[in-house]
């Protein structure tokens, strides 16, 4: 009962502030209220900016507004930092993760799932070079982690697709293959 109780809640307490925040503006055009319209007007205008900004005069409004918020000293943080979270997490960013990797970490012996992000390569100070594989170690949900750089033979890749990865971590690893394992490098 929990699990349904607790999503009706969430459900309804966004459809209700969509509808709260709208509702006065649609109120005052209609001259009464009626429930539910404001979340109807929403996502025609979410459905309304998709179109537009899917087309080239839209992307340019689109590129204009940003640059003028980006001239706006504190929003100019918190919308860059949350654009490029948004981005790093999108499905169609080639730039996310990559795959599902264990690691030993934090310690020798204890392996943590994480998500390969990329490939860099480490100068050592006597001249040579070490590849280093980017891992992404959630600690918090999905959007709060430590990035660790792990000799790439170290990484062990796992047969769990991004979307298995992601289960994982937001179940706290309740919901969990009962052989992670890992595929051999090809």
């Amino acid at each position: 009962m929990i699990p349904i109780g607790l999503s009706v809640l969430v459900v309804w307490s966004f459809v209700s502030g969509v509808d709260r925040t709208l509702a006065p503006i649609l109120d005052a055009a209609l001259g009464f209220h009626l429930p539910g319209l404001g979340l109807i007007a929403a996502l025609f205008l979410i459905l309304g900016a998709g179109v537009v900004t899917s087309h080239v005069v839209g992307e340019r409004l689109i590129l204009v507004a940003e640059e003028l918020l980006a001239r706006i000293p504190v929003f100019k943080w918190v919308y860059g930092t949350i654009k490029q979270m948004t981005e790093a997490f999108s499905p169609a960013n080639k730039a996310s993760f990559k795959s599902v990797v264990m690691v030993e970490f934090p310690r020798p012996g204890v392996y943590s799932m994480g998500f390969a992000t990329g490939e860099t390569v480490l100068d050592l100070p006597d001249g040579s070079h070490k590849k280093l594989t980017a891992v992404y170690i959630p600690t918090n949900h999905v959007y709060i982690g430590d990035v660790i750089f792990v000799p790439s033979e170290l990484v062990l890749p796992s047969h769990l697709s991004v979307q298995q990865g992601i289960q994982v971590v937001l179940s706290a690893g309740a919901v969990h293959p009962e052989r992670p394992g890992h595929k051999r490098r090809e």
